[in-house]
C-alpha cells in the first residue's frame, strides 16, 4: 500500500519480495462491500503505475508481467535476487472475500453495498457468479 517499506527495504538490502496483484487494494475492497459500504479509496490511478520500473529506478530489482505463463519464471526471477524484489502482475482480482467466506450477514452487507451505490456492478456481479461455478465445478 505504501512504496516507502519498498524503499526502506532497498537501504537495508532486505530480502523482501512484493508481489502487487492488480489494479486496487482488492481484498480491502471487498471488505468494505463485505461491511455493507460501497468501495471507496482502493483503486490505483489510470494509467496503472509502473511499479517495476519504481523498483529498478530505486536500487531494487522489478518485473512487469502481462500473461499467466510468465508468471512462474518471473517468481522464480524474483526470489532468486538476494535484495529487494517487486513483482507487477497485470489482471483483474478474480476471489473475493464474500465468495470464499460465504457467511450470510456478509452477504446480507454485500448487498446493502450496491443497494448504497456500489460502482462497477455488474463487473462484481460477474466475477461472483464465476467463482460460484469454478467453485462448484471442484
Amino acid at each position: 500500500m505504501l512504496m516507502a517499506e519498498f524503499l526502506t527495504a532497498i537501504q537495508h538490502n532486505l530480502p523482501v519480495k512484493i508481489v502487487i496483484n492488480n489494479n486496487s487494494l482488492g481484498e480491502i475492497l471487498w471488505e468494505q462491500m463485505v461491511l455493507g459500504y460501497p468501495e471507496h479509496g482502493v483503486r490505483y490511478p489510470q494509467p496503472p503505475v509502473n511499479y517495476a520500473a519504481f523498483a529498478t529506478a530505486n536500487g531494487g530489482f522489478g518485473i512487469k508481467v502481462t500473461s499467466a505463463r510468465q508468471v512462474g519464471p518471473a517468481l522464480a526471477e524474483a526470489l532468486s535476487e538476494p535484495g529487494p524484489a517487486l513483482g507487477r502482475r497485470e489482471r483483474q482480482p478474480r476471489r473475493t472475500a464474500a465468495s470464499r467466506q460465504g457467511r450470510i450477514q456478509q452477504a446480507k452487507k454485500f448487498a446493502e453495498a450496491f443497494l448504497r451505490g456500489q460502482p462497477r456492478k455488474a463487473t462484481i456481479a460477474t466475477t461472483l457468479f464465476k467463482d460460484k461455478i469454478e467453485q462448484l465445478k471442484s
